[in-house]
């Protein structure tokens, strides 16, 4: 019987010497995917902070090109009077008066594409040569004129 006894403790201290052995192999192996884990969350910050200055960069770029083309607009749509349209006085008021309408007009188009790219009123401004307060005035109308209708 004490013979009995002393195999079954020996088999039991064996079985668990043998658990013992493979929970500790297994958290070895936890603790290596835990590192590879970590490591891959911090390859991919460093990815992620790259990314971000590249796009900041990419959308200054675009800003800066967006500026460019409003000027450019400006300087082609300007209107140019012929020599031989300026013989009559009404003719000439009739074409200043056509002129400045849609003068205004494509203003206000160049100032709420620059708005509706996320200008801010004072680069809008500066851009088209425009006092901020008009820049400001046309956005606020062309809200309330959308609100309106919505």
């Amino acid at each position: 019987m004490e013979l009995n006894i002393l195999i079954t403790t020996i088999l039991l201290c064996t079985a668990s010497l043998a658990a013992a052995a493979f929970c500790f192999y297994k958290q070895r192996k936890n603790f290596a995917l835990i590192e590879f884990a970590f490591k891959q969350v911090d390859d991919l910050e460093t990815s992620l902070a790259a990314s971000k200055e590249e796009l900041e960069a990419v959308v200054q770029r675009a800003t800066d090109q967006s500026c460019r083309v409003a000027w450019l607009e400006t300087r082609i749509r300007q209107p140019n009077l012929a020599k031989k349209d300026i013989l009559d006085e009404e003719l000439l008021n009739e074409k200043s008066n056509v002129s400045a309408k849609s003068n205004i007009t494509e203003r206000r188009h160049r100032v709420l594409s620059l708005a509706n790219i996320g200008q801010n009123a004072e680069t809008i401004a500066e851009t088209l040569g425009m006092l901020p307060g008009e820049v400001e005035l046309i956005i606020n109308l062309s809200r309330a004129n959308f609100m309106k209708f919505a």
